[in-house]
């Protein structure tokens, strides 16, 4: 594991241990332009961009006119806007005489008055959490200098719910080692501030810092053990917390004799609840019920998205009946082997590859049974069924993209409600082209049968707001009591009934009706109109490579659009793509040529022979 992959594990492993983000939170970055901070935007920045949990991010960047340290705006705003974060630079300067606090050194006042710009901002923007880059030696670091000079064993929290306003700060470098972060600044190319503050060194943190490299000398494991003894820290003050808020007077406590037991939340009730609540906004426009070994035929997908079918219906010689999906240019498969991970093939000068895992998927094992993979056009974007402790029972439907600077597939993310249950749901597939999406699910059928939701892919991750719904009106989207209920644009409705209406006849439709000339008196506008021997095949052969033409055309345009985006190694890896794409397409476009001389010329022939 590298350096990056290594810090991407522990940053999100913190997310889920403290539980720092939730859906819909709007996180406001402190960003000084130090590796830290530069270093957490970018993980947050690309963390967002996850289906569930849906947040937001953007950063502040103040200026503090009477400290002589510098940084260059200019690249921090170029930083930000690679990664789609909106920045707000704020200059301000600390009067000590008018704060009140002339004895505090210059390291107090200087950060008391960025955090107060923190907080000011943040409501101002309505962010209910501030995002700060301390990483574990900073709170390593704390710890020892609360224990050396104020006698007490204490640091800052992973996370820390503000008493006199409504926000939260979140720490989600903590698990991750100062070591791991230079590295990665170095790798990553982070510019360095071009002026440094004057105190940073004439501090008693610095001093504490030799003092922990003198106890790793003493105990390699010496980082570690302190942490353990901070997490022990951190729970105990959020168990008093918890107590004070569940507090009962006691004049209630002798009153009530005999109290009925409440069974403590467990962690998979309060996930239940927590995702039940952040039920994403879906409306669906059709269901329908039909038997498991026939489900597939509900599933009514444009040759743009790609075909569905089992691994033997690709490749004949293989006796396996594996769901697999094939790519719309039908030159990369993927599938599963009802394992841990994904594999894909790739056909290379009309040879198939051997099989390869998809790498990064599931590389902690937390999923379990892995299935039913589907990849979006865009070839970064996959969908994929799993079960094990990261399911809410049975198969869930979960979603990885793939990170072009690390060359792996992110971690699988559980996509939440309505489209996953208690039940197994499975096979999760948007059609970008008629924009409809698919899924199936067993939940409230009997063992033989599973029904197929078609609904309408959301531009935005919008959940209920719970000023306007119940938390049981909220339930019942969760679990798509009746897809009528979802019906709130009537004209949205009528539109995607319409393209579903289209869809499912597109194949039959698609071979109908036509122009094809043959010579210049005769155009054929049939299948059946074709008599020459293996026209017929060849002109639905010919509908197929225009269809993958038009696909690479579209893949195309789309990579050149998110070039100018990129940077670095996944700039490459996109010039890379981009290059293969217009290889693609000029090996496509002569083949199609060819194919409609071959037809002309076929058709001609018999026609002459049979005057």
């Amino acid at each position: 594991m590298n350096v990056g992959q290594r810090l991407q594990e522990r940053f999100r492993k913190a997310l889920r241990d403290y539980r720092l983000i939730d859906d819909g939170d709007k996180i406001l970055i402190g960003l000084s332009g130090g590796k830290d901070s530069l270093c957490l935007l970018e993980l947050l920045a690309r963390q967002s961009k996850i289906f569930f949990p849906r947040f937001s991010v953007e950063a502040l960047h103040v200026r503090m006119e009477n400290i002589q340290y510098e940084t260059d705006t200019t690249y921090l705003q170029h930083f930000c806007d690679e990664l789609d974060v909106p920045l707000h630079i704020i200059t301000t300067r600390f009067e000590a005489e008018k704060e009140g606090v002339k004895s505090k050194p210059a390291c107090f006042l200087c950060s008391w008055q960025r955090r107060k710009q923190l907080f000011n901002l943040a409501q101002e923007l309505g962010c209910n959490k501030i995002a700060l880059g301390h990483h574990q030696d900073d709170m390593i670091h704390t710890a020892l200098m609360n224990l050396t000079f104020q006698g007490h064993f204490s640091s800052m929290p992973p996370s820390l719910k503000m008493e006199k306003m409504p926000l939260t700060i979140i720490r989600p470098l903590c698990l991750c080692e100062e070591a791991d972060i230079m590295e990665y600044a170095a790798q990553q190319g982070y510019q360095k501030q071009l002026k440094q503050c004057p105190y940073e060194h004439d501090t008693n943190r610095t001093s504490v810092q030799g003092l922990l490299e003198q106890m790793q000398q003493l105990n390699p494991e010496a980082r570690h053990s302190i942490w353990n003894a901070l997490e022990s820290v951190f729970k105990t003050s959020a168990l008093i917390l918890l107590l004070l808020a569940l507090a009962i007077p006691v004049s209630a406590q002798r009153r009530k004799k005999t109290q009925k037991k409440v069974e403590p939340p467990t962690e998979q009730t309060e996930r239940m609840k927590q995702m039940t609540m952040a039920t994403q906004r879906i409306m669906f426009i059709d269901s329908v019920v039909v038997e498991k070994k026939d489900f597939l035929k509900a599933y009514h997908l444009s040759a743009e998205t790609g075909r569905i079918a089992t691994y033997s219906t690709f490749f004949p010689k293989q006796d396996s009946q594996t769901f697999t999906f094939m790519n719309a240019l039908g030159n990369r498969c993927f599938y599963t082997d009802n394992d841990s991970t994904v594999y894909t093939q790739e056909r290379l000068q009309h040879q198939w590859t051997n099989a390869d895992s998809l790498p990064g998927i599931n590389s902690d094992r937390l999923l379990q049974q892995v299935n039913y993979p589907f990849m979006m056009p865009d070839g970064m974007t996959l969908y994929l069924a799993a079960k094990g402790t990261e399911s809410i029972g049975g198969y869930d439907i979960f979603m990885t993209t793939y990170d072009a600077a690390e060359g792996r597939f992110l971690k699988p993310e559980n996509i939440g409600m309505p489209f996953n249950s208690t039940a197994n749901d499975y096979l999760f597939a948007i059609d970008e082209y008629n924009q409809l999406g698919f899924f199936a699910s067993d939940r409230n059928q009997p063992d033989s049968l599973v029904c197929v939701y078609t609904f309408i892919p959301a531009k935005k991750y919008l959940t209920y707001d719970e000023s306007q719904y119940t938390p049981e009106q909220i339930a019942s989207y969760a679990r798509i009591d009746s897809i009528s209920m979802t019906w709130d644009d009537k004209l949205a409705l009528q539109k995607a009934v319409k393209r579903l209406k289209q869809a499912k006849k597109h194949s039959a439709s698609a071979m109908a009706a036509f122009d094809f000339v043959i010579n210049d008196r005769l155009t054929y506008h049939h299948l059946k109109n074709f008599k020459a021997a293996g026209n017929q095949g060849r002109y639905q052969e010919l509908v197929k490579m225009r269809q993958r033409y038009d696909t690479v055309i579209m893949a195309l345009e789309k990579a050149r659009r998110y070039y100018s985006k990129t940077k670095g190694e996944e700039r490459k890896a996109l010039a890379q793509e981009i290059r293969g794409h217009e290889q693609s397409q000029h090996q496509l476009y002569l083949a199609i040529r060819q194919q409609e001389k071959m037809i002309r010329k076929a058709e001609n022939e018999y026609l002459t022979k049979n005057k």
